[in-house]
């Protein structure tokens, strides 16, 4: 069964006149890590299914080269879910994507619904165990289940196969090669998987010079990325028995991208051991020392604080966790409920103070508080990535006319 909005997007395919088809779904697709699902994409299309994306909530993964592989990614708040969409327009394999099939057309050309649109069944038998040996190097037992449910509609002269044939190494054919699927010979399949690279390669007359220009654009590509996928910071403020810290750790395990946590504290970590510098004689306690900050220093004054701003810029969004005291000290029973409220009502007075700051509720329950934020940091996500497409959030193309009708 499909997810709802993957339900939408390819319902939106359909009436844009897209031609594409599903390659293959994750097995965790729907929970929340998500997982990604790869389409084949007619490349003439490629900017209506742009524009359905955007429509559908998706936000574009900001990259340098807008060639054959584009992704989408979104979060569906109601099902707590991540949907990670791999757009391709080339079936392509192997160490970047080197090894061309050139067999993208007649594969959409031969595609059937079932539930959704998908390959034929031949098609996808030979996609996707062309993916598990030239991408992966070895062949998962979900996919092994699948590829023995395809071998019976396998074909020996169909369009895929004929491409496999002209590059198979010497001792295989495709023919060996649905037979080992069928007795669940695994691991020789798997052991074809360096050789059958090597004589692809041979083949389309690739060499280390064209690999060395392959790598380099993806190292440059990496690079670029490294700044236009900078990650957002985000305060969590609020006092004891507000729920920081479980809203952190639940945001961390369920976030589709590596988060990491930094306690900003007084105290915890090392601060707790603070008292044992005191060594009679040399430190006073409750003493004061006034250090004057002569006028001809301003200028280093100044020129420091511009580096610190730099350097630890603030953060992207202020977060301040909002509970009553009584409901803050019956979580951790620290503090009475008045000194809780009082320290409550002067984390709200920052409204207004701090431009990126938001009150969260955090009386609801603790899933539906951390499902709140992710689509709160999320929505921060899509405007700054779509600013960098588009120049700004708000300039977006207008969406087309409709055209008449692994």
């Amino acid at each position: 069964m499909l997810h709802p909005v993957l339900e939408a997007v390819f319902l939106a395919f359909e009436e844009a006149g897209v031609r594409w088809c599903l390659l293959r779904t994750p097995a965790d697709f729907g929970t929340p890590s998500g997982g990604d699902v790869d389409l084949l994409v007619d490349p003439a299309h490629i900017e209506s299914v742009r524009r359905v994306m955007e429509a559908c909530g998706f936000a574009p993964l900001p990259t340098r080269n807008h060639g054959v592989h584009t992704c989408f990614l979104s979060y569906h708040r109601p099902t707590d879910c991540w949907i990670w969409l791999d757009l391709v327009t080339e079936l392509s394999f192997g160490p970047h994507s080197a090894l061309r099939t050139r067999a993208e057309r007649g594969c959409l050309a031969r595609r059937q619904r079932d539930g959704a649109v998908v390959l034929a069944l031949d098609d996808a038998f030979w996609v996707l165990l062309l993916h598990c040996l030239l991408d992966k190097g070895a062949i998962a037992p979900r996919h092994r289940k699948r590829l023995e449910e395809l071998v019976a509609a396998v074909r020996a002269d169909s369009p895929l196969a004929r491409v496999v044939e002209a590059v198979c190494p010497a001792g295989w054919t495709p023919a060996r090669m649905t037979e080992s699927v069928s007795r669940g010979d695994w691991i020789t399949l798997e052991q074809l998987a360096p050789p059958l690279t090597t004589a692809w390669m041979r083949q389309d007359s690739i060499g280390p010079w064209q690999m060395f220009v392959l790598r380099r654009s993806r190292l440059m590509d990496k690079l670029w990325d490294l700044r236009r996928r900078r990650g957002l910071s985000i305060a969590l403020l609020g006092p004891d028995g507000a729920g920081k810290s479980t809203l952190a750790m639940g945001i961390q395990h369920s976030f589709i991208f590596p988060v990491r946590l930094v306690y900003m504290g007084l105290t915890g970590g090392l601060l707790r051991h603070i008292a044992r510098l005191h060594v009679p004689g040399l430190v006073f306690l409750g003493r004061l020392l006034v250090l004057p900050h002569p006028e001809r220093l301003n200028w280093l004054r100044r020129a420091s604080r511009r580096l610190d701003r730099h350097a630890c810029p603030g953060p992207d969004m202020v977060l301040v966790l909002n509970a009553p005291g009584e409901v803050m000290h019956a979580r951790k029973g620290e503090y009475n409920p008045r000194q809780l409220e009082e320290w409550r009502q002067h984390f709200l007075a920052l409204e207004g103070r701090i431009p990126q700051l938001e009150i969260l509720d955090t009386t609801q329950p603790k899933d539906a508080v951390r499902a709140d934020v992710i689509d709160r940091i999320w929505q921060r996500y899509v405007a700054r990535w779509r600013s960098q497409c588009f120049g700004t959030a708000d300039a977006m193309p207008e969406p087309e006319p409709k055209p008449a009708s692994e």
